[in-house]
């Protein structure tokens, strides 16, 4: 009996892991059968990636609307700043034309008589008139002053500083 139970156990040694091994996956044909649950959570899934890769879509057209929006912006910020640059340099140059005419026409006006010189700002604006006095000596100003309109030699005068 002792002799039967070995060659029963040493038999079960070499066919037990036979059982125990699990069928080639040829023969795993039997279709898998999944609950209603499972059906209808494995396509909520599908949907939801459907949706997000969707999503995911838009977002990059999105971005890239985004990108050469900002591209064109930038482009357009440096065509307005070199036009900046251009107008202010137009700007310097005008207000240097502009300075060279007042100070031809103090020259000019330093040689003429005081007398002559306040008939000429009295129809001046009282911009050009303090522009031209500004310019002008103070022994000649102090001599031109008195002689312009009254309001006129006031309103000068206080732009001037000197009331």
């Amino acid at each position: 009996m002792k002799g039967q139970t070995l060659l029963l156990l040493v038999a079960g040694l070499f066919f037990l892991p036979g059982f125990l091994v699990p069928p080639p996956a040829e023969a795993q044909t039997r279709p898998v059968r999944a609950s209603q649950d499972e059906l209808t959570q494995a396509a909520s899934l599908r949907d939801k990636e459907r949706e997000l890769a969707q999503r995911e879509e838009r977002l990059e057209r999105r971005e890239q609307e985004l990108r050469e929006m900002q591209a064109r912006v930038e482009a357009e910020l440096e065509r307005l700043l070199e036009l900046q640059r251009q107008a202010r340099e137009t700007l310097d140059a005008l207000t240097a034309v502009k300075d060279q005419a007042y100070r031809d026409l103090i020259r000019i006006y330093s040689a003429m008589r005081p007398a002559r010189v306040a008939e000429l700002l009295n129809e001046m604006s009282d911009r050009d008139a303090l522009e031209i006095l500004r310019g002008m000596r103070n022994d000649m100003v102090a001599d031109i002053i008195p002689r312009l309109n009254r309001d006129k030699a006031v309103r000068l005068s206080r732009q001037l500083g000197l009331l």
